[in-house]
């Protein structure tokens, strides 16, 4: 059973990155965060990472583009019209890209 986190902890937690997801980067509310490894996250990255280490998530997540035009005609044909765009970067965590910066 995990250890429940006091409520100044998710404070602390929540204002380490301003209220956005350490992992994507979208903001987030004091209410709904999760805590994971003591990085505040929304609740679809939460849900996706599970129990996983973060190398394993990062592959996880470079791997939807190729899972998506496996498994979507919708996708590909939103790419086809142009209304989505790829980005093939190595997945960087919002929480690596504010270390890298001033603010963290």
């Amino acid at each position: 059973m995990r250890k429940r986190l006091a409520p100044s902890d998710r404070q602390l937690i929540y204002n380490r990155y301003n209220g956005h997801c350490a992992y994507c980067g979208q903001v987030i509310t004091r209410k709904n965060f999760h805590v994971d490894h003591m990085l505040p996250s929304c609740g679809s990255c939460a849900r996706y990472k599970s129990t996983h280490d973060l190398e394993t998530f990062r592959r996880m997540l470079s791997k939807i583009p190729e899972r998506l035009q496996r498994d979507s005609s919708t996708y590909k044909i939103a790419l086809r019209f142009g209304m989505v765009k790829e980005y093939r970067e190595p997945v960087r965590f919002y929480f690596e890209k504010m270390e890298g910066s001033s603010h963290g």
